[in-house]
């Protein structure tokens, strides 16, 4: 017998923050987690599952229209027709709004704490679930006092928790508890939700995160998809992790050696764009490209053509790949420190930068402002915007500048 044990759809999951990146291809992770949805039923129809779990936060709050009810309950229907029986559990982002669906027969919907339908029993195939779904959105105490001791009758005992079982700082402590806490309680397998990372906590018995199936921003990074459970008798014989993303989320860094120039910076982000974009249909990467670097010099002389350049190759290599952020975070092949301990009249100006830059007063800030103010007039929109009578700013254009004269002076005293 198959099971599939899937957490953390987030159907319609709100795309917040999207439309402030030219480019972004909205439709398309719009339907990312519809697409990942389809992609478990799917699977549940290829691998001839008996069972599909849904640990919880199958939705994400309230819906925009009922099209997010009728597509899951369309979907479950698909089921239906081939005898795979569904058991879900509302987590802290859907506890009430299953309530207002009319699931179909063959789903089990497990109840809240005080209340009926905590175990369903399929005796014909010899296996028992157990569950508790949240009756309000934040569940600050363990839930595992509601669950009943194991049945026993030879049944294979799977618990259904939505919980925060590693104490991950990433999701809210909801349904606390510990793997030793599952462990001891004598079921065989523990399909657990709410934390978004794939993770298998314990294998005698099995405690299992199948993490969310489609990531949904830059820091739900990985594969992301489900669980398959191939059981016998009242025992779990092994786990499978099946990738279900239509998209995924890639943070990437970029090293570059001390002798790489502009160009060499460029190259190297193009080839790494077109690994990242081989393996996946659609691929959002945020690129960091670090390193002490002769190519510094440019990064603080040319930052946003450096930066339209990299999305422009992309785009010219036909890459199905979405640039969500590239950051330059580069430094000056010798480093700032070295120089500055250094005799002549490079230290001695880097010296004198810093002094200013680190003033506590700020008396030597405000000077350097009133100084660049004329220059600031003289200059286009984007120096008129400059906030020079913030000492905050002015520093960070210091720290900048530093930089770029660093480069800029060792450079000439090398030719």
């Amino acid at each position: 017998m198959k099971i599939v044990h899937a957490a953390d759809l987030h159907i319609d999951s709100p795309l917040r923050g999207l439309e402030r990146y030219e480019g972004a291809p909205f439709e398309r992770v719009r339907g990312a987690t519809r697409e990942a949805f389809r992609n478990v039923v799917a699977l549940c129809l290829r691998e001839s599952a008996s069972f599909l779990v849904l640990a919880g936060d199958v939705f994400d709050g309230d819906w925009k229209d009922i099209n997010t009810g009728m597509f899951f309950v369309r979907e479950l229907l698909r089921l239906r027709e081939v005898g795979c029986r569904v058991l879900l559990l509302r987590g802290n982002h859907d506890f009430e709004l299953t309530r207002a669906l009319r699931l179909p027969e063959h789903v089990r919907e497990f109840g809240p704490p005080r209340s009926k339908d905590h175990s369903f029993v399929f005796d014909d195939d010899g296996v028992a679930f157990h569950g508790v779904s949240y009756a309000t959105q934040k569940v600050v105490d363990s839930l595992l006092p509601e669950y009943p001791a194991p049945l026993g009758r030879g049944l294979l005992e799977i618990g259904v928790l939505h919980t925060n079982a590693t104490g991950s700082s990433e999701h809210a402590a909801y349904a606390p508890c510990t793997v030793r806490e599952l462990t001891a309680h004598g079921y065989a397998y523990w399909a657990l939700g709410h934390v978004h990372g794939h993770a298998v906590l314990a294998r005698e018995p099995w405690v299992v995160y199948p993490g969310n199936t489609q990531g949904r921003n830059a820091r739900e990074t990985g594969r992301k998809g489900c669980v398959v459970l191939d059981c016998e008798g009242a025992l779990v014989r092994d786990v499978r992790f099946v990738d279900t993303a239509v998209m995924r989320w890639v943070q990437h860094e970029l090293a570059l050696d001390a002798d790489d120039s502009r160009d060499d910076l460029l190259e190297k982000a193009r080839s790494s764009l077109r690994s990242l974009a081989e393996d996946h249909d659609l691929t959002a990467v945020r690129l960091r490209i670090t390193g002490a670097t002769r190519a510094h010099a440019d990064v603080c002389r040319d930052h946003q053509r450096l930066v339209a350049q990299i999305r422009t190759d992309a785009m010219d290599d036909g890459l199905d790949l979405w640039l969500e952020k590239i950051e330059l975070a580069t430094s000056p092949a010798t480093s700032l420190s070295e120089l500055r301990d250094a005799r002549g009249l490079v230290a001695d100006l880097l010296r004198s930068v810093e002094r200013v830059r680190n003033d506590e007063g700020d008396a030597e800030l405000h000077m350097l402002a009133r100084a660049l103010d004329p220059l600031r007039k003289k200059g286009g929109k984007e120096l008129l915007d400059l906030k020079l009578d913030d000492p905050d700013v002015l520093r960070r254009l210091l720290a900048g500048a530093e930089s770029l004269l660093a480069q800029r002076l060792t450079e000439g005293s090398s030719e």
